[in-house]
């Protein structure tokens, strides 16, 4: 009975001996892999962004960083306590780890803190086998490397928002340390710049330390691309330079094929200040700055293009066979148009001028008279044809259309009439009308391309754009640039000054405006009050100059707005005429003069 017993106690033993090593053991092969073997997902080193030459403007640089995966941690408060020993988080960073972990499932790694120095890391890895989940690496972190000089139009990366983590299935996402684009490029070509995950196979002991890699060629992380943009890093940092402590915006355009030299806004702000997370005194400084340094002045900032709106009103007045060249109009210094009184800047009026003087001189009184000629209709389609009141395919998001109004316009947006003193105030850029830095750019360039009605662009691509016809009379461009030269090049005009670009045999094209940004009272007027420098600065007007070189071979166009700069022939001239002869010097066009920086002080 003994013998019968053992040889069926046996028998079973040995059923269940070949069940688990030989029927099951596939299965059990799997479970005993897993663990003892991790997968880690690698994160894709994000693709650069780079200027038109290759010089850097977005890299990622190396940090170090704690993540925990919860889990793995068997006691969530005693670790963050022993941790904290070595590692300072604040009550914030604690608050911020606990609801990560509530949020995110529990094989989740979430971050606990990023670049720590080296000490401290070097501390964590000593200590990783006494806290189990808790896991120092080496990561990337997005650099931006020029003093926040092209920060609007990079903008920065951040975490995934929630709504998205939702809606992507990419695991990516859900990696503490990874970032998206957020804003400017950095959104716009995240897919490009993201990459795509891999996953490393790594050994384990008992603890959880890596003991060995197992790398499957397979799935390696794949990088980002870089994407390459049309601006010029020396130029925009030149520009950085010329602007000193003013606000405003400055576009530079290459008049033949819409790239973009120059774009930025004044002041900027750091863009590794998102990267890194902004601290309480960050937000107070910037959102307590009048000068707004996250506002996107060049592509979303709305001003009153002034006299340089004049253009527009003058071809309006030619194609329309509205305005005779030899004509002279006679300027008193103040017309009157029903009740009203219209004054020009000059005081005591220009006298008698024809088109050519009207515009160097900047008279007002003349363009008075083409608007009571003009119906609001023919200008506001010369406007659009020239670029403004619409938006471009830059890549980026934020721009306002502006303002190109009229009867139609003002009637759908405030339920009144038109009225004459209305047609009066467009016809000089005051009033309703509204443009970007950008806008009078593409204006400046389409007058002096005079073919084709060409848009900007700023990222390079294998795709070459196309542009159609400008369809204005060429004759009747050739009237408005001879009066543009005018302004920069003959005694008399607004921006006159002897050897305008400083190169011989460059000549410069332009126009000058001042940029109103309250009403003036009569009062004011006499006592000449509006001359003084004692005006508050947010009650200044903005300067404004819009301009091409070389006048007989047009390359580059320009476009500045200074905020509360005073006139236009002052600074924002100022600033126009050294980046075209900077724009110039880089393309070879003229000998340079000027030693190549990228630096600039915030």
């Amino acid at each position: 009975m003994l013998g019968a017993g053992g040889l069926v106690g046996f028998s079973v033993l040995s059923s269940r001996l070949y069940y688990l090593q030989v029927v099951k053991a596939e299965d059990y092969r799997t479970l005993s892999e897993n663990n003892r073997f991790n997968f880690d997902l690698l994160i894709p080193t994000r693709g650069r962004i780079v200027d038109r030459y290759g010089v850097e403007l977005a890299v990622n640089k190396q940090v170090y960083r704690l993540v925990l995966v919860p889990e793995q941690v068997r006691d969530l408060d005693a670790t963050l306590q022993r941790i904290s020993a070595i590692v300072d988080l604040s009550d914030r960073n604690l608050v911020r780890i606990r609801r990560d972990i509530r949020e995110n499932p529990k094989f989740v790694p979430i971050l606990v803190k990023d670049n720590l120095d080296w000490e401290t890391f070097s501390a964590l890895n000593m200590k990783t086998p006494e806290f189990p989940g808790v896991f120092p690496q080496v990561g990337e972190k997005r650099s931006y490397p020029h003093a926040g000089i092209f920060s609007h139009v990079l903008g920065y990366v951040g975490q995934a928002d929630p709504d998205n983590v939702k809606n992507d299935p990419d695991p990516l996402l859900r990696h503490p340390t990874f970032r998206v684009g957020k804003t400017g490029v950095e959104a716009a070509t995240d897919e490009i710049l993201r990459g795509q995950s891999g996953r490393l196979k790594v050994e384990v002991n008992a603890v959880g330390r890596v003991v060995r890699e197992w790398p499957d060629p397979s799935r390696r992380a794949t990088p980002g691309q870089d994407v390459w943009l049309t601006l010029d890093a020396d130029l925009q940092s030149h520009a950085a330079e010329l602007f000193e402590q003013d606000g405003g915006g400055a576009a530079v355009i290459d008049v033949m094929t819409g790239e973009l030299r120059t774009l930025i806004s004044m002041p900027t702000f750091d863009g590794n200040m998102f990267v890194s997370g902004l601290t309480r005194e960050d937000m107070r400084r910037l959102n307590s700055d009048r000068r707004r340094p996250q506002f996107n002045k060049v592509i979303s900032g709305g001003y009153p293009p002034a006299s340089t709106f004049k253009m527009i009103v003058m071809l309006a007045g030619l194609e329309q066979k509205q305005i005779d060249t030899r004509e002279r109009i006679i300027c008193t210094g103040h017309t009157r148009v029903g009740n009203r009184k219209f004054h020009c800047w000059q005081k005591h009026g220009h006298g008698a001028l024809d088109l050519h003087d009207a515009l160097k001189h900047s008279c007002d009184i003349y363009f008075y008279e083409i608007a009571q000629r003009l119906g609001m209709e023919h200008v506001r389609r010369m406007g659009l044809k020239l670029g403004l009141g619409q938006t471009y395919d830059l890549g980026i998001a934020g721009q306002a259309t502006g303002i190109v109004p009229d009867a139609e316009w003002k009637r759908d947006r405030l339920g009144q009439d038109w009225r004459m003193g209305d047609s009066l105030n467009t016809c000089i850029g005051q009033g309703f009308v509204l443009a970007t830095p950008l806008q009078l750019a593409v204006m400046s360039a389409r007058i002096a391309n005079g073919q084709k009605a060409l848009g900007p662009h700023l990222i390079i691509s294998d795709e070459t754009p196309g542009f159609d016809d400008l369809e204005i009379d060429m004759a009747h461009l050739d009237v408005v640039r001879w009066a543009m030269r005018g302004v920069c090049e003959e005694p008399g005009g607004t921006a006159y000054h002897p050897g305008y670009m400083g190169v011989p045999d460059v000549e410069m094209a332009g126009k000058t405006g001042t940029g109103q940004v309250r009403g003036i009272s009569a009062n004011e007027r006499a006592s000449d009050v509006l001359r003084k420098r004692e005006l508050p600065w947010h009650l200044r007007d903005h300067s404004i100059y819009v301009g091409y070189a070389p006048f007989d071979k047009p390359r580059f166009a320009v476009a500045v707005v200074v905020e509360h700069g005073g006139s236009g022939a002052g600074r924002a001239a100022h600033i126009s005429r050294e980046l075209l002869k900077r724009a110039l010097e880089r393309d070879g066009l003229i000998p340079e003069t000027r030693p190549k920086t990228h630096k600039v002080t915030l």
